[in-house]
């Protein structure tokens, strides 16, 4: 018996995925910035201070779920039939911001293997490498294959998306149809 995904009215749908993704980013960076205070306990001279080895994928993580907050909310603005960009002004935009995102995402390990090498603090470089893999399915989540928010019966389908990715058969991400639309030209 096939499950059955449950389905929104679209511009239900395409609200909760723009603000999802922001509460998700805030939620994110307080945790980030509450675990950090609540482990290191530095509340003297070195209060918050950064630990880039942990901080960098944060924002970076951060930077690809605001991307997708944004054109999120650009597609219920073209729901709701108000000024939006078109799907081929998206696709131009979002076709460089996926290279951007690679590069920054490269740019990240030549930094973790020093920090493995320099024998640096082992609960950075854990939460480091953590939020450096959710940036990646979130990369890969927006501008190549959807790999979220199926749901049965309310409940968020975890492995089934990754079964699809592992395996070549999930579906094209929206956001990717209208790259591909734009490089078609």
């Amino acid at each position: 018996m096939a499950k059955q995904l449950k389905k929104r009215p679209i511009e239900k749908e395409l609200k909760f995925l723009a603000d999802f993704e922001l509460y998700g980013v805030l939620m994110f960076a307080g945790m980030y910035f509450a675990a950090k205070y609540i482990i290191d306990m530095d509340v003297g001279k070195n209060a918050f201070q950064l630990n880039w080895i942990s901080f960098y994928p944060l924002l970076v993580f951060s930077v690809i779920v605001i991307e997708g907050s944004f054109y999120w909310r650009n597609k219920l603005r073209m729901v709701r039939r108000k000024t939006a960009l078109s799907n081929f002004e998206i696709g131009r935009i979002y076709s460089k911001l996926r290279w951007i995102n690679v590069i920054l995402l490269t740019a990240y390990l030549p930094i973790i293997i020093i920090a493995v090498f320099g024998k640096e603090d082992l609960s950075g470089i854990i939460v480091g490498i953590l939020l450096y893999f959710m940036a990646v399915i979130e990369q890969i989540n927006y501008f190549h294959i959807r790999l979220s928010y199926e749901t049965v019966n309310g409940g968020l389908l975890v492995i089934e998306p990754f079964k699809k990715l592992i395996t070549g058969t999930g579906k094209r991400s929206q956001l990717r149809k209208d790259i591909d639309t734009y490089l078609k030209g």
